[in-house]
């Protein structure tokens, strides 16, 4: 059986380099975690990755979904960097309940969290590219360009709370339908998707690194656009991948602190 749905998460990393949608390295990356879910959580674990990125890639192919090209730092494939820092805290998870099976509902809690943050990120960037309002900076209330980390506009943050919520309910289904707290759950995982989010903002607003193209004034996340950019904020080393990856795992805590307290 297990030798079935690693030769089934192969055929699928492998499908989604050849339709470009992981670098080689990314579609490594992808079968790493899709394999030490499938051990640790199991099969149900793909399907919450499946329906984060399936709906990732959905989004990406609405009209005006790529209008920040010239903005974000990375579009297009995804890399190993960005594989980890949007499921890597999901496969650790997945590891913990293989190492402590006792501990099982924490990890999944776990799991859930993580991915509900990630789906809420992704659902509010590539929604929220299609607000008539331009992006405001969460802090300084100053307008960004679209795709500009911290921005946030009310159709991205509605856009969160949906894909928190939908990543959340899927969940429910698969573990938790039947039991006497499930609304409970669906609150709970809807809630840290919705704030994993909005840690996503406050950090691109204060720590990530922007900058400003000499050349036509642009505000980026790339070093390099008419010419080599100038940081304007933030630290250099603190990319969106790196906003990210803090994100899901504070998402991954969030699930398995709430459920000790909680559950």
């Amino acid at each position: 059986m297990l030798i079935g749905w690693l030769s089934f998460i192969l055929l699928v990393c492998v499908s989604l380099f050849m339709l470009q949608k992981l670098t080689i390295s990314g579609a490594v990356a992808a079968f790493v975690v899709g394999t030490v879910t499938v051990i640790g959580v199991g099969p149900a674990g793909l399907l919450l990755f499946a329906v984060f990125f399936g709906s990732s890639i959905i989004l990406g192919k609405l009209k005006g979904a790529h209008v920040d090209h010239e903005v974000v730092q990375k579009h297009g494939k995804r890399d190993a960097f960005q594989v980890i820092a949007n499921g890597g805290y999901a496969a650790i998870c997945s590891l913990c309940l293989v190492i402590f099976p006792s501990l099982a509902t924490l990890f999944i809690a776990g799991f859930v969290g993580c991915l509900a943050t990630a789906m809420a990120d992704t659902w509010a960037s590539e929604i929220g590219k299609l607000s008539q309002d331009k992006p405001f900076d969460l802090f300084s209330g100053k307008k960004v360009e679209k795709g500009v980390s911290g921005g946030i506009t009310s159709l991205g943050m509605a856009a969160a709370f949906a894909g928190s919520f939908l990543l959340a309910g899927t969940a429910i289904v698969i573990w938790w339908n039947e039991t006497s707290v499930s609304y409970l759950w669906l609150f709970f995982f809807t809630l840290i998707g919705f704030l994993g989010n909005v840690l996503d903002s406050v950090l691109g607003s204060t720590v990530q690194g922007l900058y400003r193209c000499p050349s036509c004034g642009l505000e980026t996340e790339k070093t390099y656009h008419c010419e080599k950019t100038v940081r304007i904020k933030g630290l250099s080393v603190v990319t969106n991948d790196v906003v990210n990856l803090c994100c899901t795992g504070a998402g991954a805590l969030m699930g398995v602190i709430g459920a000790v307290i909680f559950f």
